[in-house]
């Protein structure tokens, strides 16, 4: 088994723990790299045992930052790279920008992190997509997807999400079949599967400014969902109250929506990814 380790949520997480703020000053005070980067090894080494894995490849994310590290490694490495392209969903984005309302703090360490993963660990960087993208497109039968991120809950396959905080340690699990969703306290719905991405489709994701449908909601995804057996009964239950709610026009929202939402599985002949259909 082989682990596939969401990078990107290992970057913030670990370049955090190198900083924290005086109690009695009120500053910001940043620990050694030497601290950060011992903590990485060890969050490492203890996903790939917690997974019966052999080895694992770590996946990032690429952006100019990260982009201009990797031009620099090149030339002292002699190598080339390929340019830069922006994620392919900031110009599917049509009715709210992608990821418009996040505002992420960056941690001190956070480029830090990023060139210590590529130094020392086997990475593959995500250019044109999202790391997310390309763990789904590299999940096999001998591979685990590792990640703090629902969104990858839709892939098949094994799952595992490391404890984090105050969020309880997921799997190792294999999601098969249509999946399944649970609705909690009537505010938000968790799952896994094709069943998961199709609330989404209802709940859209707030997080990444994925509107979803108009007043749709986690009460109104599990309620149409949760009792349907086949992927064709949700996606054609989701058309139905799409061109409900919408009237004319609904199925090239619903095409957007799908398209954001959607985790890649494979990529053409050019490398480009295979977007999500309605079918």
């Amino acid at each position: 088994m082989k682990c596939l380790i969401d990078a990107d949520v290992l970057v913030y997480e670990l370049a955090f723990s190198g900083q924290f703020v005086d109690k009695e000053t009120k500053k910001l005070v940043v620990r050694g790299f030497e601290f950060v980067a011992e903590l990485l090894d060890q969050r490492i080494k203890e996903i790939v045992e917690e997974c019966w894995a052999e080895s694992c490849t770590l996946y990032l994310t690429n952006d100019k930052k990260l982009q201009r590290m990797l031009e620099r490694r090149a030339k002292t490495l002699g190598e080339s790279v390929e340019p830069y392209v922006p994620n392919f969903r900031e110009a599917i984005a049509v009715s709210k920008p992608y990821k418009g309302t996040r505002v992420q703090e960056k941690p001190f360490h956070r480029d830090n992190v990023r060139a210590y993963m590529l130094e020392h660990y086997d990475c593959i960087v995500a250019n044109g997509m999202e790391a997310d993208d390309l763990l789904a497109i590299h999940q096999t039968d001998s591979t685990i997807i590792c990640t703090r991120d629902k969104d990858l809950r839709m892939v098949g396959g094994m799952q595992f999400g490391w404890t984090c905080g105050d969020q309880p340690q997921f799997g190792p699990m294999k999601v098969e079949g249509v999946g399944s969703i649970e609705l909690v306290n009537r505010e938000k719905i968790k799952g896994y599967g094709p069943k998961f991405f199709y609330s989404q489709l209802i709940t859209g994701d707030k997080v990444d400014n994925i509107p979803g449908l108009p007043r749709g909601g986690a009460v109104m995804a599990y309620d149409m969902l949760a009792d349907l057996e086949t992927e064709e009964e949700m996606l054609e239950a989701v058309k139905a109250k799409y061109e409900e709610k919408l009237g004319e026009g609904w199925d090239a929202y619903l095409l957007e929506q799908g398209r954001l939402l959607w985790m890649v599985r494979e990529l053409d002949d050019e490398g480009k990814p295979v977007m999500w259909e309605i079918g």
